[in-house]
C-alpha cells in the first residue's frame, strides 16, 4: 500500500515561525547587501578611472557587464531544476564576494606598473555581474515562496526602504572616505597610491559586510520546490513572432531604447569625475539625488500605472528620457563651479528620477500583463537578452566615438548629443507600435497633481517564478 506523504501547510506553527524569522532576517540581510553594494558596485567605474581607464574603456566596461548577465540569465532558471534555490543563491553571492579579492589586486598591480590591468578589471567585473545574474532568479523565487501574496507589497516596501536608506548613506560615506584619503595623498605626495588604497578599503569593507549578509542568508528557511517542465520556446521562435505580438513589439522597443541610451550611459561618470573635475562627494551626491527623486515619484508612478496603464506611462517617460542628455549638455554653458553642481544636483536629477522611475516600473509591470505566467521566464529572459545586447551595442558605439574623438567639440558632449538624437527617433516612432493589453482609464492631467505625495512609501514590484513551480513543500 502506497504511503501518503503528509502535507505541511504554511500556517503550521513551526513553519510559520520559520517564515517569520526568515522574513525578518531578510530585511537585515537586504540592508547589509545594500551597504555592500554602496561601497563596492557603486564605485567600480570610478575605480577604473582612478586606474587611468580611458573613456573608451569605461564604455567597454559597461558593454561587457550588460551583455554577460543577459546571456547567463537565459540558463539561470534551469538551475532550479537541478539545485535548491538556497544553494544557488549562497554559491552566487560567495563567488561575487571572493571576486572582490582579485578586483582589489588589479589596483595594487596597476600601482606597481603591471600593464593591461584595466582590461583584467573589465573581465573580472563581467564575471561579478554574471554571478549576480545567476543568483537573482533563485532568490526571487525563494522570497516568493516565503512572502504571502497579500502581504508582498507591504513587506517589500519595508525591505526596500531599509535597504535604500542604508545604501544611500553608505554611498555618501564611501565618497567622504575617498576624498579624505585622496587629500591625504596630496599632502604626502602620492595621490594615486592613496586613492587606490581608499578604493581597496571600500572593497574590503564591502566584502566583509557581504559575508555578514551571507551568514544571514544561510540561516533563512527555504521551502522545498518541485519544478514542472516549462513551456519552452526558443529565442529564434520568439524573434520570429515578435513583430506580431504586443509583448514582442514591446521587447523590440526596449531593445532599441537600450541601444540609444547605452551610447551615453557609461560616460556620465567620466564627464563628472574627469571633465568637470568633481570630487567623489559631489559625484556621489548627484548620483544619489537621482535615486532619491526616483523614490519620491514611485508612489505616484505606481498609481498612474494601475489606473492609466503601463503603455501610457512608458510613452510619457520615453519622451522625458529623450530630453535628459539635453539637460546635461546645458551644464556645459554654466561657468560657475558651484552653479553647475547645484544644477546637476537638481534639474537632471528630478527629470531623471521621474523618467527612469516610470520607465522601469512600466517595463517590469507590462511583462506580467502581456505574458502568460507559465511562459514569463522565457519572455523575461529573451527581453533581458535584447536589452543587454542593445546596451552592449550602444556602449560599443559610444566607446568607438570616444576612441576616435571629434575635433569641433568635447567628445563626451558629442556622445550625449548623439544619444539624445537617437532617443528622440526611438521615442517618437517606436511608441506607435506599443499597445495596452488590459482595460485602463482615460488619462487626466489633473491626476498627476492630485496624486503626487512624495513622502509615501515605495511599493516594490514583486518578482516571482511561478511558471516553473509545480508545488511548494514546507517542512519542519
Amino acid at each position: 500500500m502506497k504511503k501518503v506523504k503528509k502535507v505541511i501547510r504554511a500556517d503550521h506553527p513551526i513553519v510559520a515561525e520559520k517564515i517569520d524569522k526568515s522574513l525578518n532576517l531578510s530585511v537585515k540581510e537586504g540592508s547589509l547587501a545594500s551597504i555592500s553594494s554602496g561601497l563596492g558596485l557603486s564605485y567600480f567605474s570610478p575605480f577604473a578611472l582612478a586606474m587611468n581607464a580611458t573613456a573608451s574603456q569605461v564604455g567597454i566596461l559597461h558593454a561587457v557587464v550588460s551583455l554577460l548577465p543577459a546571456f547567463v540569465q537565459l540558463k539561470a532558471s534551469s538551475l532550479l531544476e537541478r539545485f535548491s534555490r538556497k544553494s544557488i543563491v549562497l554559491t552566487g553571492v560567495m563567488i561575487k564576494m571572493l571576486l572582490l579579492i582579485p578586483i582589489i589586486l588589479t589596483g595594487v598591480l596597476f600601482y606597481y606598473g603591471v600593464p593591461h590591468m584595466v582590461w583584467v578589471l573589465i573581465g573580472l567585473l563581467g564575471l561579478f555581474y554574471a554571478f549576480a545574474a545567476i543568483a537573482h532568479p533563485a532568490w526571487f523565487s525563494w522570497m516568493g515562496s516565503l512572502v504571502p501574496e497579500e502581504k508582498r507589497g507591504r513587506y517589500f516596501s519595508r525591505r526596500n526602504r531599509a535597504a535604500g536608506f542604508f545604501g544611500v548613506i553608505t554611498m555618501i560615506a564611501g565618497a567622504l572616505v575617498l576624498d579624505y584619503v585622496k587629500s591625504f595623498g596630496g599632502v604626502s605626495g602620492d595621490v594615486l597610491g592613496f586613492t587606490l588604497l581608499g578604493f581597496g578599503l571600500l572593497f574590503v569593507v564591502s566584502g566583509l559586510v557581504r559575508l555578514w549578509s551571507w551568514t544571514l542568508l544561510a540561516r533563512q528557511y527555504e521551502p522545498r520546490l518541485k519544478v514542472r517542465k516549462k513551456d519552452e520556446f526558443s529565442f529564434w521562435e520568439f524573434l520570429k513572432m515578435a513583430p506580431h505580438t504586443a509583448f514582442g513589439r514591446f521587447t523590440l522597443f526596449r531593445g532599441a531604447i537600450s541601444i540609444v541610451v547605452g551610447i551615453a550611459g557609461p560616460f556620465w561618470v567620466v564627464y563628472m569625475l574627469r571633465n568637470l573635475g568633481f570630487s567623489y562627494v559631489w559625484f556621489m551626491a548627484i548620483t544619489v539625488s537621482s535615486i532619491v527623486f526616483r523614490l519620491m515619484f514611485l508612489p505616484l508612478l505606481g498609481k498612474f500605472s494601475d489606473r492609466f496603464g503601463n503603455i501610457k506611462l512608458m510613452k510619457t517617460c520615453s519622451l522625458l528620457v529623450f530630453l535628459l542628455p539635453g539637460f546635461w549638455l546645458l551644464s556645459a554653458l554654466i561657468s560657475s563651479d558651484i552653479g553647475v553642481k547645484i544644477y546637476l544636483l537638481l534639474v537632471p536629477a528630478i527629470l531623471g528620477g521621474f523618467a527612469w522611475g516610470g520607465y522601469d516600473l512600466a517595463a517590469n509591470n507590462y511583462v506580467y500583463d502581456a505574458v502568460k505566467q507559465r511562459k514569463q521566464a522565457f519572455g523575461v529572459a529573451y527581453m533581458n537578452l535584447l536589452v543587454g545586447v542593445g546596451t552592449f551595442i550602444g556602449a560599443s558605439i559610444g566607446s568607438l566615438i570616444a576612441w576616435i574623438g571629434v575635433p569641433f567639440i568635447n567628445v563626451i558632449l558629442f556622445i550625449f548629443a548623439i544619444s539624445m538624437i537617437g532617443r528622440f527617433f526611438v521615442a517618437i516612432f517606436g511608441v506607435r507600435f506599443l499597445h495596452e493589453v488590459r482595460h485602463v482609464h482615460k488619462f487626466s492631467s489633473n491626476y498627476l497633481i492630485k496624486e503626487f505625495k512624495p513622502v509615501e512609501g515605495v511599493v516594490r514590484e514583486v518578482h516571482h517564478l511561478e511558471h516553473i513551480v509545480e508545488k511548494i513543500e514546507h517542512h519542519i
